[in-house]
């Protein structure tokens, strides 16, 4: 049992993909240890993609595919540069409000990172700001996609955890944090405006200008706030949310806006259809590995070794995040969830941990894998867009990865900061 985990990171040093890897070790641990019969493993491997809750999660991305491609973007960024462009260092501010709205459209991070970057990337290089800050600012900002609700995050691991998290209350959990590291992002913004002498500032606000690119940009905002909104009054499920959102996000491009043709139709059903698939296979094979550390009480025993080091629910949880930061440099994100939520929730129990509150902080500490090198998928979609060196990017990322490490932390020792939403309206 002790060498699976070596086993499994000799296997992504090599460059078989994760979902292989995962496969393969468990494959191997069941014909040497000789404890099941190899015909079990495609009844794990189904079972562990075999859940209606999952369907949620190819509904968010293809959500976020038509909202990129059916100019509901342009809309937001528009109402998001009315609102916040006349503050100094407004393009950068304009980014993250962008993120932030975004984010209540798509449910995932790189999704948001794209469609930010395509379009405010390059009118920051236009106003003078650094190609590397332009490209950190819309990176870091992505982080909130997974956070703020909807969230494909929050669908990913209440499954893996067992099926005992309510997906409504995690949505709700994640609005505080996920608004806090959006101000967070625009405090420093503004700090670092003042002293590098970013453009912005000299422009005042207009009314007319603010009423207009809410009308333009309404029938795109909404869809987050009916998502939830249907989801807590009980009107239909996460993964009926889902569906709606996606049929919704279709009409609005398709036939009111007029800028999702069937070609881009197409594309997206196409680019939805294959994220989904490399998503499911990671939860099959997954399932095999938890299966086996189950079988092992590998969880268990865990938990009661590290009982006498780790003394508190406190230090539990700080452990929990600086894992996954560290994991974070060389793991997606997903895939670090989905090998060690199934270790760490059966653990958290001896430590007497609010799965909830768990749920939440492994969520926000594995967004930090967008951003921090080599991994950093984030930088390297934004990178081409400014045409600049990693390098450049990933000195910049630095202090908007304290902004979120310092949310994540104020979420861990103050769990009310998070979770008064949900306990008061559930």
């Amino acid at each position: 049992m002790i060498a699976l985990f070596p086993t499994f990171f000799a296997l992504l040093t090599i460059g078989v993909p994760i979902a292989f890897s995962l496969g393969l070790i468990g494959v191997a641990y069941i014909l040497l240890s000789g404890q099941a019969d190899l015909t079990v493993v495609p009844t794990i491997i189904f079972g562990g993609m075999d859940s209606f809750p999952l369907l949620a999660i190819p509904f968010f991305i293809l959500v976020g595919e038509f909202a990129v491609r059916g100019d509901l973007m342009p809309r937001i960024v528009d109402f998001a540069r009315s609102l916040i462009g006349p503050f100094k260092g407004g393009l950068a501010h304009v980014t993250v409000g962008s993120s932030m709205l975004f984010s209540g459209v798509t449910g995932v991070g790189i999704a948001d990172c794209a469609a930010v970057g395509s379009t405010m990337i390059p009118s920051m290089i236009r106003e003078g700001y650094p190609r590397g800050f332009a490209a950190a600012v819309t990176a870091a900002s992505s982080v909130m996609g997974a956070i703020i609700p909807p969230s494909v995050g929050m669908l990913i691991i209440a499954h893996i955890a067992g099926g005992n998290l309510s997906v409504s209350r995690l949505f709700l959990a994640g609005i505080t944090p996920g608004i806090l590291i959006g101000l967070g992002m625009m405090g420093l913004i503004a700090i670092l405006a003042r002293r590098r002498g970013f453009p912005g500032g000299d422009q005042g606000w207009r009314l007319a200008e603010i009423g207009s690119s809410l009308k333009r940009a309404s029938l795109a905002i909404v869809l987050p706030v009916f998502i939830i909104g249907g989801i807590l009054s009980g009107w239909f499920t996460p993964t009926e949310a889902g569906a709606i959102a996606s049929c919704y996000a279709l009409i609005l491009g398709a036939f009111i806006y007029r800028t999702l043709t069937p070609h881009e139709i197409f594309e997206s059903l196409l680019a939805a259809g294959k994220l989904s698939a490399i998503v499911f296979l990671l939860f099959g094979t997954a399932k095999l590995v938890s299966w086996i550390l189950v079988l092992d009480m590998v969880p268990q025993k865990l938990g009661i070794a590290l009982q006498g080091v780790i003394g508190s629910a406190d230090m539990f949880m700080t452990v929990v995040v600086i894992l996954f930061f560290l994991l974070g440099f060389v793991m997606e994100g997903v895939a670090a969830m989905i090998m060690l939520v199934p270790i760490i929730f059966p653990m958290s129990k001896v430590f007497a941990v609010d799965g909830h509150h768990l749920a939440l902080v492994i969520v926000m500490a594995v967004q930090i894998a967008l951003i921090t090198p080599p991994m950093a998928i984030a930088l390297f979609i934004v990178t081409p867009m400014a045409n600049c060196t990693i390098k450049e990017v990933s000195v910049e990322v630095i202090p908007f990865i304290g902004v979120v490490l310092a949310v994540v932390f104020l979420v861990v020792y103050f769990p009310q900061t998070a979770m008064w939403l949900p306990n008061l309206l559930m």
